[in-house]
């Protein structure tokens, strides 16, 4: 395509590609960001509840691309019925034709047991070694420490090796349940290179952490640990209500390699909304004092997607602050300081969802993909199925 014909395209590529090759730096996180108008191309069911596999519900959606374009879905497949601590195995579907087409349902781990001890999960890359990870908890319901488990592919999610313990290399007594969504690998500095997963835990350690690897995913250790605490100074933590309890959590890289976490507002601290904490060291703390909440992005309370890329800041969740229902993207050019547009997903009963996007060829980061909780009426369940939908940017 010849620059002149398109000259502001081909500007805003020439700014990528000098952002690229400052590789981190302040300017580079200055770049303007690309302007997208957001349609949805296609919104397809690819799970059912209680008729898929046998399976009373599919919750709980959590996806990542492969190096070589492949889209994986994953779901917390429930076998009895859709309850927290029921029996759950991990499910799986792949892509390799951006979402037009999906394999039958794999089955990737059984927890095991009758009652529920398996939660999913997270799913992340390597690009270097060409390698996809799913990291897990097992023993949820029934051990007083569970344990968290990490399994990897190298074959685009064909087939899979034996999950691994990497429980002992992290923080004794601090309770890590890798959030749905995915985990990231820090294209900037400090620490490019590093992998990072945020994990949020139950009980009387309930916080959130970030787990992170320095060599490709062999060895992990925890990282920022952020425990719940009173909404303010006035609250002792006597009422529960006035605490904030962070929950399902999300971690992005913005272009000065800084780490945006979003997590859920489990007790609605400040506002029914999403709260926010960076981290400028690649993930060792997360100091409070960054702790902000956005009165634009209101939660049932629910897990949501989030994701960065080319300037632009992308958000999907429901579009209420009572109920798990419009699915909603949003999107920011300013790194969520606020929203610069709103693209209703499905308008009754949707629930948590998770975002992707291929990464291989320039062109596929023209679109943008979203797994979500899906139902069928305003009032109804918001997990009667799963969906899948591709959205062009």
């Amino acid at each position: 395509m010849a620059p002149t014909l398109y000259p502001e395209l081909f500007m805003w590529r020439v700014v990528v590609l000098f952002c690229a090759v400052l590789s981190g730096t302040p300017d580079c996180a200055r770049v303007s960001a690309r302007k997208v108008n957001p349609k949805i191309v296609s919104d397809v069911t690819i799970w059912t509840s209680g008729v898929e596999g046998e399976i009373a519900g599919y919750r709980t959606p959590f996806m990542t691309y492969t190096p070589n374009g492949t889209i994986l879905a994953l779901a917390g497949a429930r076998k009895y019925n859709k309850k927290d601590n029921g029996k759950k195995i991990i499910s799986l579907r792949r892509s390799t034709d951006k979402g037009v087409t999906w394999t039958p349902t794999a089955f990737l781990v059984d927890d095991g047991y009758d009652h529920g001890v398996l939660g999913a999960g997270t799913a992340f890359v390597d690009d270097d070694s060409n390698t996809t990870f799913v990291m897990f908890i097992h023993c949820q319901f029934r051990c007083a420490v569970p344990s968290v488990l990490l399994m990897n592919s190298t074959n685009d999610g064909v087939t899979w090796g034996q999950p691994r313990n990497i429980t002992p290399q992290l923080q004794p007594g601090v309770v890590s349940h890798p959030s749905p969504g995915y985990g990231i690998r820090k294209r900037y500095e400090p620490h490019k290179g590093r992998l990072v997963v945020c994990a949020h835990g139950r009980g009387p350690d309930w916080g959130l952490s970030l787990l992170l690897s320095d060599d490709g995913g062999r060895t992990w250790r925890t990282g920022a640990f952020v425990a719940k605490r009173p909404c303010n100074d006035s609250c002792r933590g006597e009422n529960q209500q006035h605490m904030f309890q962070l929950g399902e959590c999300q971690p992005v890289e913005l272009p000065d390699g800084s780490l945006l976490v979003m997590t859920r507002n489990e007790l609605r601290c400040t506002c029914h909304c999403k709260a926010f904490l960076t981290s400028h060291d690649g993930g060792e703390s997360l100091p409070i004092s960054s702790l902000r909440f956005d009165q634009t992005l209101i939660e049932p309370p629910t897990d949501a997607g989030l994701l960065f890329s080319d300037g632009v800041l992308y958000f999907t969740g429901p579009n209420s602050s009572s109920k798990r229902q419009k699915m909603t993207l949003r999107w920011s050019y300013d790194n969520g300081t606020s929203w610069a547009g709103e693209l209703p997903i499905w308008e009754k009963a949707a629930g948590y969802s998770a975002v992707t996007m291929l990464q291989k060829d320039p062109e596929d980061k023209n679109y943008l993909y979203v797994l979500y909780e899906k139902g069928f009426s305003k009032t109804g369940t918001s997990t009667a199925a799963i969906a899948f939908a591709k959205i062009q940017l």
